[in-house]
This record gives C-alpha cells, structure tokens and sequence, in this order.
C-alpha cells in the first residue's frame, strides 16, 4: 500500500511540475574534432519564469514537521538547477552526483559517481561545458577539491586513494593523438594508495595548496603537502582523553582561514566539530548543539540527522542537513555560534542577528533514496518516473556534498550543491540570501538603536523604513 501511495504521489508531482525540467538538460552535441566538447547552454529551471503558472507550495512530510525547527526556515529559490534529473549516461545527466568543487575560474566540477566521471558546468552562463575521467577510475569516487593552482584530486573510497587532473594548457594533444580543447583535464596519476586509509572521502585544499584527506572509518583527518608527501607538521587530535574519537563517522569539511577553523562534520552525532587550521588542535567548539564539560555534544540539535558538506562563503557557514533536505546557515562573525543548540538560539529568530541563521531547502516529495521501495526504484530505472520532476527545485533528496565560489568581478557568491537522489546539482546566490537574512537584521538592530536613544516609536518607525528601502 505504501509503494502504491508513494507512486501515485510521484505520478501526481510529475504532472504538476513537468516545467521545472524542461530546460534543465542541455541538448547533446558531438565533441569538437579536437577533443573537446562544446559548450552548451543551458537555463536554470524556470523558478520565477513570468511565462509559468505559479504552483502551490506543497507541504513537507509529516515526519519533518517540526516547530522549532520549521520557524527557522529561509525562504530563497535556487538560482539554477543543473542535470536531466534521472538517472543516465548523457551529456549532463548524473548517476549519482557526489562531490562538487569550484576551480579558480569559477567553473564548476561535480562527481558522477556511477557514470565514473566528472562533469564541468559554468554556473555563470549555466553551460555544460564537459566531462573528464571517463576510463580512468577505478572504484567509487566520492569527493573533489580544487588547488589553487588547478590541480584537481578526486577522491576514490573503494580503492583509497585521489585521482590527481590539471587542466589542459592550451595546443596539448593527448594520448589519442588528438589536440585537446579549453575544457578538457589531462590525468596526472593517484595519490595517497599507500597511506592505509580504510574509507577515503572529503578532501579539501588549503590556500597554500596543502591537501586535507579525512577518512570515516578512522575518524581521522590527515594533511599533505602540495607534492602528495606527508606534512610532519600535522598533529590532528583524534582521540579524548577518555580514548573516544572526538568524530563519529565524518566527511564533510571546510576550512576558515581568516579564523584559522577547520571544520568537520561529526555524522552520528549530527554536529560540525572545530579544529586549528594550522595545527589540528582540537578547540573545545561545536556547531549545532552544546556541549559538557568534556565536550560531548548535547542539548536540542539544530540538525536533524547526519551532516554531510560544508563549505564557506562570505561569513557563513553552510552545512547539509541530509535527512531534512535543508542547508543550515550558521554566522561565523559571530562567537555564540559555537557550543549553542537550538533552543539557545530562540531568541535570536525574529531578528536573524545570532550565531544561527536558519535554514533553506526543502525536504522532498517522493523519497527516491528509499531502497526498500522496488517499484519507486524500478519506474525511476525505466524512466517512468524522473526524480527530477517529482521532486521540483529546492525540493532535496539525500543531497550530499556542498561548494561555494566568489567571483571577483560581481563579488557575487555561489553555492553549489549535490542532489543526489534527484541526479542534479543546485545552485543558490548569496546575494538572494542575504535578501532575506540581512534586513531582518538591519531592521532589529535600527529600532534598538532608536530605543536607546530615548524614543522607542521613532527608532521602530526608522527601522520600518530603511528596511523597506533595503528590500
């Protein structure tokens, strides 16, 4: 009965939001004769399309129906949404995004896990630009991280070890003997097979190209330096005094150079661990829940269940809260952020002026990570049913790994992200949060100022004002 509730719905979904998916795929064109594939272009979906009907909000399960958490939500539209959203081996669709990671030009890279590639989009013109890797891996690619000066790793946690990829300079003729194009990756060898990782995932690089590898199963973080050999430097605190890892299951990571924060998410415990940047001193701070005196997580969590990528941009934190389909926004300027939980951000919502922002994303309509459900699994195979459009944009199943990219001309931000179940990536500006976020908090912070100078109606009527011409 649940499978047949759980097709009807997705039959439904799939009617009432065909448009979303419409222009989201580009169309397939053959490669170049020099190797390189074209650029296509392609638009986001039509989120704020004039042209379109609006379509009613739909309610979130009931599972996730939780006050304290639901009051807390953002409301902001994907800026772009990338990939067919089913499953497949052309040009642009996915099979599952993984990782995802910005080179230096602001191109964005995305692991396809099971088509064992990765593709190149420009999140800037919303083209899909190309593929690279095909033939190369070996198991299964998880994470992807981009040097500062464009060397590429790829994270690979069946074999343990990093795929290692430069971009192609200009007149280069590959192995086939063809010249390669502006878009194409040349393979550049493995790392770190020897290293004894036992499940090899998030990768991040550091500004002065050093190489952060974390293993899950070791609840271990490891540095390299930027030729692959090992940093003697780094002395990662992995266990307690009481002998307990200070992670539980981890993937995730971000680092915050301007505070000197290494951030990894502790999956089981549903918390973002911190950690030096520069020494891997453990630093007695969490995010998203509070802590004891020996520092173990507690109180009522901000996430709902297992933390997966994290990513940085502008002062904010961005994690995914997997199982709720949301992307927590925690304020890094802020030092209430650390070892607070839920409740002891209350009194901070109204205002959005805490450690805490909130949260957007929604959880999705049709559970497409469900395993148990064959005939969901089996109509989403034969193309029946396309996750895509069962679930419109902003609407995630299992999302995973997460990025951000500022582009130096705009100082726009972008944030991508992978939708795994959904077989797509989504893109979010900045700009179009902190539209919601900041005058919020423009507004709070002027009529205070108006209170304490005596004149409480002025300062609330100021307040009213420059919020509006603010928005």
């Amino acid at each position: 009965m649940k499978s047949k509730t759980l097709t009807i719905l997705a039959v439904l979904a799939t009617m009432s939001f065909l448009f979303f998916s419409s222009q989201a795929a580009p169309q397939k064109k053959k490669k170049k004769a020099g190797g390189a594939a074209s650029a296509v272009k392609t638009d986001a979906a039509p989120v704020n399309d004039s042209d379109q009907q609006p379509q009613p909000a739909p309610a979130e399960p009931a599972a996730q129906e939780d006050p304290a958490r639901a009051m807390w939500r953002i409301e902001v539209e994907p800026y772009a949404i990338f990939g067919s959203g089913r499953p497949g081996k052309g040009a642009a669709d996915f099979d599952k995004p993984d990782g995802v990671a910005f080179a230096p030009n602001g191109w964005l890279l995305a692991t396809d896990a099971k088509n064992r590639r990765v593709q190149v989009w420009d999140v800037k013109t919303k083209a899909y630009l190309s593929e690279f890797g095909h033939g190369v891996f070996g198991g299964e690619i998880v994470d992807i991280a981009v040097a500062p000066a464009g060397i590429t790793l790829v994270t690979d946690q069946t074999l343990n070890l990093a795929y290692a990829f430069i971009p192609a300079k200009p007149g280069t003729v590959g192995e086939n003997g063809k010249k390669l194009g502006p878009y194409d990756y040349q393979f550049k060898g493995t790392r770190f097979g020897e290293q004894g990782f036992d499940k090899l995932g998030g990768i991040a690089i550091d500004s002065r190209g050093r190489v952060y590898a974390v293993d899950a199963h070791l609840n271990d973080v490891r540095r390299f330096n930027a030729d692959g050999s090992v940093d003697p430097s780094w002395k990662f605190d992995k266990t307690r005094a009481t002998g307990d890892t200070y992670l539980h299951g981890c993937e995730g990571i971000a680092i915050d150079e301007a505070n000197g924060n290494l951030f990894i998410a502790s999956e089981k415990d549903a918390v973002i661990q911190v950690f030096d940047w520069e020494t891997g001193k453990y630093k007695s701070k969490l995010l998203g829940a509070t802590a004891d005196a020996t520092g173990i997580p507690g109180g009522q969590k901000v996430f709902s269940g297992s933390v997966e990528g994290l990513a940085v941009a502008g002062n904010y934190l961005f994690a995914v809260d997997e199982s709720a389909g949301r992307i927590q926004v925690f304020d890094l300027s802020n030092p209430k952020v650390f070892n607070t939980d839920l409740a002891g951000f209350a009194a901070t919502r109204g205002a959005r002026n805490g450690g805490y922002k909130g949260f957007f994303g929604h959880a999705p309509l049709v559970n497409f990570e469900d395993k148990n459900n064959k005939a969901l699994q089996q109509q989403v195979k034969n193309g029946s049913i396309i996750p895509g459009q069962a679930n419109p944009p902003g609407y995630f199943c299992s999302p995973d790994s997460i990025a951000s990219y500022t582009d130096k001309e705009s100082g726009e931000a972008y944030i991508a992200i992978a939708d795994q179940c959904n077989y797509r990536l989504a893109v979010y500006r900045l700009s179009d949060i902190n539209r919601v976020v900041a005058p919020a908090a423009a507004k709070n912070n002027l009529a205070a100022k108006g209170a304490d100078e005596g004149s409480p109606a002025k300062g609330a009527k100021v307040g009213n004002k420059k919020g509006k011409k603010k928005h």
